[in-house]
């Protein structure tokens, strides 16, 4: 009776999270989470007037086709959930193909199909006084989703940037965050520089294919390149 009885309350507990927490696939490898659209808030209590809280997200090897964890830093979470007056929730939006898992400093590469992932909400960036329980991303909403390959710009007339001998040359100017990932995924390295319409060495230490994201606020643009 006790078995039957533990089996319910989770049955419950997981039906009743659901209600609060969805997660939804948009386009191949981006997802909408919503948080609070039934006027639930018992999984985690934001607080009266916060705007914006965070997500701590992993996956195990089973789960995302690398064979390899795919985790955040607890320390540093990159994934916001905002309030949304148009929803009247929460909701924060994800492309796998481009996120950082910040703990084990790496992105899925294109091609990979991510069948779930786990999440803990929290109320700090860079840690936690006041979390979630876990939540996996299968039991409220997220079905099975592919990578697709970064949308790469060709190099041309048309392009904002190119790389040429390993220096990136863009008409985009002001504060900029680049990114440098070999073809696998896996983050080489990320910097800050202040573009000024000179060329900018990337310094890759070692010949390959890579490919640089361009992240300029709200815009990004991600350019192909060997070395």
């Amino acid at each position: 009776m006790k078995k039957i009885s533990s089996l319910l309350v989770a049955l419950f507990a997981i039906i009743t999270v659901s209600a609060q927490v969805q997660v939804t696939v948009t386009s191949a490898g981006k997802v909408k989470i919503m948080y609070g659209a039934s006027n639930n808030y018992t999984f985690y209590a934001p607080g009266v007037g916060t705007q914006t809280f965070y997500i701590h997200m992993w996956s195990v090897p089973a789960d995302n086709g690398t064979g390899a964890q795919l985790d955040d830093s607890w320390n540093n979470s990159n994934v916001t959930m905002n309030w949304s007056a148009a929803d009247n929730a929460y909701v924060g939006n994800v492309d796998f193909a481009t996120k950082l898992w910040t703990g084990t400093n790496n992105v899925i590469p294109a091609g990979t199909t991510l069948t779930n992932f786990g999440m803990v909400f929290k109320d700090q960036q860079n840690g936690a006084t006041h979390q979630s329980a876990d939540v996996q991303a299968n039991t409220v909403g997220f079905t099975p989703t592919t990578i697709p390959a970064l949308a790469v710009s060709n190099v041309s007339a048309k392009a904002k940037s190119a790389v040429v001998a390993g220096k990136l040359y863009t008409s985009a100017k002001g504060n900029l965050t680049l990114s440098v990932y070999e073809m696998s995924g896996k983050l080489v390295k990320t910097f800050n520089v202040n573009a000024d319409g000179n060329a900018i060495d990337l310094n890759v230490p070692s010949n390959g294919l890579y490919l640089v994201k361009i992240s300029n606020g709200s815009e990004n643009e991600v350019v192909k390149f060997a070395k």
